[in-house]
């Protein structure tokens, strides 16, 4: 295995940099229609992809670019001002390998050992009776002669 060191005080290591503002956002736009990097109304057209039909307010009547419209443009619809974003939370995290939840062990346990055999097991409200399951799995191993692999329990908290 090749492991390539990385220089010490390089910057992609130096931790995380915080986003541009909206006002240097724009700045930085602004500078790129004035340079010719990008033609106003490419700007505009991608803006306009990107956050819909206000964004054809930042092209002046002259033809250049409105700052400030530009930058409310930009601080409306930047993560966390409940602009583009708002209402739309990060997807949930996936389980942890090898956890199941209640329902599946239920079903498991009764597939394996039958419906009056897990009955009290589960409360009303879906907690397990861990004394309750750890007697059940006893009860199978003095009562079944032969090995067999089945379920893995964890019942450390």
């Amino acid at each position: 295995m090749s492991i390539t060191g990385i220089q010490a005080g390089s910057s992609s290591m130096m931790g995380m940099q915080k986003p541009p503002s909206p006002d240097e956002l724009a700045s930085q736009m602004v500078s790129a229609v004035e340079e010719g990097s990008i033609d106003a109304e490419t700007l505009v057209a991608n803006l306009t992809s990107r956050f819909g039909d206000d964004a054809s307010a930042v092209l002046a009547e002259d033809g250049s670019i409105d700052v400030d419209e530009l930058t409310t443009l930009l601080a409306n619809n930047a993560p966390g001002s409940g602009g583009e974003t708002q209402g739309m939370a990060p997807p949930p995290p996936p389980p942890p390998q090898g956890m199941v939840s209640s329902e599946e062990l239920q079903l498991a346990l009764t597939e394996e050992f039958g419906e009056e055999a897990v009955a009290s097991i589960f409360e009303d409200d879906g907690t397990v009776n861990f004394d309750e399951l750890i007697s059940l799995f006893q009860s199978q191993d003095s009562s079944s002669s032969s090995s067999t692999t089945g379920i893995l329990l964890n019942t450390t908290a």
